[in-house]
C-alpha cells in the first residue's frame, strides 16, 4: 500500500517543536535531593524561634525519638508522592489513600503519646485558640515554601491522579514540618496540638491537592507542556 504523505507544515510543527530533554530521574534520587530540606524542616522551627523550654524535661524516645519518627513518615509519603507522579509506576487509589491514613494515625499518635509523657500545665482555657493560631502561622512559614519546591518536583513528571499525589506531598511536608515544631512549641495540650498543629497540616494536605490538580489542568491547556526533570 503507498504510504500517505505527512504534510509539510506537520512536519515543520514537529521540527520547531524538538528540543533536547533530561532523562525523568528515578523517584528514589528525587527523594534524596530533598534529605536537605528534611534536615531544615526539622531544625528550622526552634532554631528560627527558640528551643521548646521544657524539652530537657522529655524522655529523649519522645522529643527527638518522636519528631524523628515523624519526619521519616514525612520522607515516606513523599516518597510515595514522587513515585505516584511517573506514570507506569503509580499504586491503586486504596494504597494510596491508606498511606493518608497512616500518616493521619502516625500524627495523632506522636501528639497523644508526648501528652501523657509530660502534660502542659493548665493555662487560661481561652488562650489555646490564640497559640493555635500562632503555631499555625510559625508551621505555615516554613510548609509553603516546600510545598512549592515539592509541587515543581512532581509537576516536572506527570501524576495521574494529581489530587491524591499532592495531598501526599502536602500531608509529608506538614508531616517533617510539625516535627520541627514539636521541638519549639512547649504545649502538649491535645486541644492545642490538633487545632493548630494538626490544622496547619490539613491546610498543607488540602493545598498540596489543590496545587497539583490546578497545575496538571494548566499543563493540559498548555500547547506545549513541561520537561524534563532533575
Amino acid at each position: 500500500m503507498p504510504e500517505t504523505p505527512v504534510p509539510a507544515s506537520l512536519l515543520t510543527h514537529v521540527r520547531t517543536n524538538l528540543e533536547p530533554v533530561r532523562p525523568l530521574a528515578s523517584p528514589s534520587r528525587r527523594l534524596l535531593a530533598l534529605v536537605p530540606l528534611a534536615i531544615l524542616l526539622f531544625f528550622g522551627p526552634p532554631m528560627y524561634h527558640h528551643w521548646r523550654e521544657n524539652l530537657a524535661q522529655l524522655p529523649g524516645w519522645a522529643s527527638w525519638g518522636m519528631s524523628a519518627l515523624e519526619s521519616l513518615g514525612g520522607m515516606t509519603l513523599m516518597g510515595l508522592a514522587l513515585r505516584q507522579a511517573v506514570p507506569g509506576m503509580t499504586l491503586r487509589s486504596r494504597w494510596i489513600l491508606l498511606a493518608l491514613a497512616a500518616g493521619v494515625a502516625l500524627f495523632t499518635w506522636v501528639s497523644l503519646t508526648t501528652a501523657n509523657v509530660l502534660p502542659t500545665p493548665p493555662d487560661d482555657p481561652s488562650s489555646w485558640k490564640r497559640l493555635a493560631w500562632e503555631c499555625v502561622i510559625d508551621e505555615l512559614l516554613f510548609a509553603i515554601p516546600s510545598l512549592a519546591i515539592s509541587a515543581w518536583l512532581v509537576a516536572r513528571a506527570l501524576p495521574m491522579r494529581p489530587s491524591l499525589t499532592g495531598a501526599a506531598y502536602g500531608l509529608a511536608v506538614g508531616l517533617m514540618t510539625d516535627a520541627g515544631l514539636r521541638l519549639f512549641c512547649w504545649i502538649d495540650q491535645p486541644l492545642h496540638v490538633f487545632a493548630g498543629h494538626g490544622g496547619a497540616i490539613l491546610m498543607g494536605t488540602i493545598g498540596g491537592a489543590l496545587t497539583a490538580t490546578l497545575i496538571e489542568r494548566a499543563k493540559h491547556r498548555s500547547p506545549r507542556s513541561a520537561r524534563g526533570s532533575i
